[in-house]
């Protein structure tokens, strides 16, 4: 049986969620860059979807919002940490 590992600081623990924090946030700008060149995809053919090309740049609009927002909370959460640790 493994022995369950030791408990997080205060500090390690804010230093570890900025760190899934920062990973989220890497994830969502690989998506919006996935959205954003088949927007270009779509809109560059003869007979572009309209609808779908809607669609597509509400999608890209929640995430870039979803990516600023997290952004921020990375900051807050970063200040914290300078300011504590």
């Amino acid at each position: 049986m493994t022995p369950p590992p030791p408990p997080e600081s205060p500090c390690q623990m804010m230093a570890r969620l900025a760190q899934e924090q920062a990973a989220s946030i890497g994830g969502t700008e690989e998506r919006v860059g996935e959205l954003r060149t088949r927007i270009t995809g779509l809109e560059a053919q003869p007979d572009p979807a309209g609808a779908q090309i809607g669609a597509l740049r509400q999608a890209l609009e929640t995430l870039e919002k979803k990516v600023e927002d997290d952004r921020a909370a990375l900051a807050a959460l970063e200040d914290v940490i300078r300011e504590n640790c």
